[in-house]
């Protein structure tokens, strides 16, 4: 099973946050195994609360290569509704950025990078 985080990076957190929960809504209507919060939505016992990685980054697992594409489009499409939007694709050591508008070759290199951790 790939599995790949997706973290949403704006400079203001309220923005990040509210819109990190767009895209939440967005792959979670996909049919993806997995689409959750990094933080699972609960804060260590004795901290003041998540950190904002831990909700501003989405968790994502694919079984196969059905739906890579569909995923690879939603992630384009997010990105493309705000030019100020920004995405960070990581599978381990390997890191994508994704800003909007992204044009075809742009999308080809998503689809490569989700296939390589589909693939793996």
């Amino acid at each position: 099973m790939a599995v790949f985080s997706v973290t949403v990076e704006d400079e203001d957190p309220v923005r990040a946050d509210a819109d990190a929960r767009l895209l939440f809504d967005e792959l979670w209507a996909l049919d993806l195994d997995r689409v959750e919060f990094a933080g699972n939505g609960a804060a260590p016992a004795g901290s003041k609360g998540l950190d904002a990685a831990s909700v501003t980054t989405i968790v994502v697992a694919l079984a196969g290569s059905p739906v890579l594409r569909q995923v690879a489009m939603a992630l384009r499409d997010w990105v493309n509704r705000d030019s100020k939007r920004k995405l960070v694709v990581r599978d381990g050591d390997r890191r994508l950025e994704i800003t909007g508008p992204v044009d075809a070759e742009g999308q080809r290199a998503v689809e490569a990078f989700l296939r390589k951790e589909v693939e793996g």
